[in-house]
C-alpha cells in the first residue's frame, strides 16, 4: 500500500481536537506564566518532534534540546529550569509552569474532553469487503474499516476507529479499538489493541488522567500470540512493523516502536516510549524500561531485566542485563562461591 493511502487512511481513524485556543486561555488553565505571543492561536498538542506550526509541546527533559532546535511547535510547556535553558535558542513561546507535565493533562482534556464517553449505540460509518467473513456474534463499531478476505471471529469487538486491511485473521474475544492494521496479520484470541497507555499527573492530592489520543499502527505480516495487549499512542503511534511477531501474554505500552522482523517470546513487557531495532530476539519473561534504545540484531536472553540501551549486535542476559560473557562469568563466581561456603 502507498505510503500517502496509508496516511489518509490513519488520518481517518486519528481523533480529532477541539479548538483552537489562545495561549493566554492554556496559561489561564493551567495558572502557568507566558513568555512570548499570549495571543498565539494552538491548533493541537503533539510531540516535539512532529509537531506543525501553531502546535504546542511538551518538553520535560533536557535531552530533548536536539529536537526543539528542529521542532516546528509555536510553543512549549516547561518548567522554570529548562525555560532557563531554551528561552535563547528560539524565537517562540512559552508556558512556563512548576508541574509541566500536569499542565500537559490539563491542556490535552482541553483539547480532547471527554474521550472515554463513547456512543456505545454507533454503528455508522462501517465498510466492510464483501469477502470479509465477520462472525454473527462480532460486534463492529463506528469508523470501521475490514478489507477483502479478512476474518473476523465469535465475541471479537472491532472499533472504533479501526481500519483492518486485506487477508487478515482475528481470533474469538479480540478487542481492537484506534488500530489500523496493515494486510496478512493473524491476531490471536483474546488480545487487546488500542486501549488507554498508562499515563498519569499528580496534581499534590490525587492522580489526573492524561488522555491518550494516539493510535497503533501495524505492519504487514505481523503476528500476534493469544492475550497480549498492546496500548494506543500517547499522542500519536505505537508500532509494530512488518513481519514482527509476538507470543502469548506480551504487553507493548504507548509509544513503543518494534522494529522489523524482530520476535518477543512470551510473558515479556516493554515500557513506554522504547525502541526495539530489526531482527531482534527477546526470551520470555523479559522486562524492559522505558525510554529505552535497543539496536538492530540484539539477542535477549529470558528473565532480562533491562535498564539501560544497548548497542548493534549486542547479547544479554541477567538483571539488570549485562552481555551474557560477563552474565555467565557471574553465574560460574557465584556457583563456585556457594561451594567454596557449603
Amino acid at each position: 500500500m502507498r505510503k500517502k493511502k496509508i496516511i489518509k487512511l490513519i488520518n481517518k481513524i486519528i481523533i480529532k481536537p477541539l479548538g483552537p485556543f489562545k495561549l493566554e486561555f492554556l496559561a489561564d488553565l493551567t495558572k502557568a506564566d507566558i513568555y512570548g505571543n499570549n495571543k498565539l492561536t494552538i491548533n493541537n498538542v503533539n510531540t516535539i518532534s512532529l509537531a506543525n506550526n501553531n502546535d504546542i509541546s511538551l518538553v520535560d527533559n533536557i535531552k530533548y534540546i536536539e529536537n526543539f532546535n528542529t521542532s516546528k511547535a509555536s510553543a512549549f510547556i516547561v518548567s522554570k529550569k529548562i525555560y532557563r535553558k531554551l528561552k535563547l535558542l528560539a524565537k517562540t513561546s512559552f508556558l512556563v509552569c512548576d508541574n509541566p507535565y500536569l499542565s500537559y493533562a490539563y491542556i490535552l482534556n482541553a483539547f480532547y474532553p471527554n474521550i472515554q464517553q463513547t456512543d456505545l449505540n454507533n454503528f455508522s460509518n462501517i465498510s466492510i469487503n464483501k469477502e470479509a467473513k465477520i462472525s454473527e456474534k462480532a460486534i463492529i463499531k463506528s469508523n470501521v474499516t475490514i478489507g477483502k478476505n479478512s476474518i473476523i471471529n465469535s465475541f471479537s469487538s472491532i472499533g472504533p476507529n479501526v481500519h483492518i486491511g486485506n487477508d487478515c485473521y482475528i481470533g474469538n474475544n479480540v478487542n481492537i479499538s484506534n488500530t489500523f492494521i496493515n494486510n496478512s496479520v493473524l491476531i490471536q484470541d483474546g488480545t487487546v489493541i488500542g486501549q488507554d497507555g498508562f499515563g498519569y499527573a499528580y496534581d499534590g492530592t490525587k492522580y489526573i488522567k492524561v488522555p491518550q489520543i494516539g493510535i497503533v499502527k501495524i505492519g504487514n505480516n505481523v503476528e500476534i500470540g493469544s492475550n497480549c495487549t498492546i496500548d494506543r499512542g500517547s499522542l500519536k503511534f505505537t508500532e509494530i512493523r512488518d513481519g514482527v511477531k509476538l507470543d502469548n501474554l506480551v504487553h507493548i505500552a504507548h509509544n513503543v516502536i518494534v522494529k522489523e522482523n524482530t520476535m518477543i517470546a512470551g510473558q515479556t513487557g516493554i515500557a513506554g516510549s522504547t525502541i526495539i531495532g530489526k531482527n531482534v530476539l527477546i526470551g520470555g519473561q523479559v522486562g524492559i524500561s522505558g525510554h529505552l534504545s535497543i539496536e538492530d540484531n540484539v539477542q535477549i536472553g529470558a528473565q532480562a531485566g533491562v535498564t539501560k540501551n544497548v548497542q548493534n549486535g549486542s547479547k544479554i542476559s541477567g538483571t539488570p542485563a549485562v552481555s551474557l560473557n560477563t552474565y555467565l562469568k557471574q553465574a560460574v563466581y557465584l556457583k563456585n562461591m556457594v561451594k567454596k561456603n557449603d
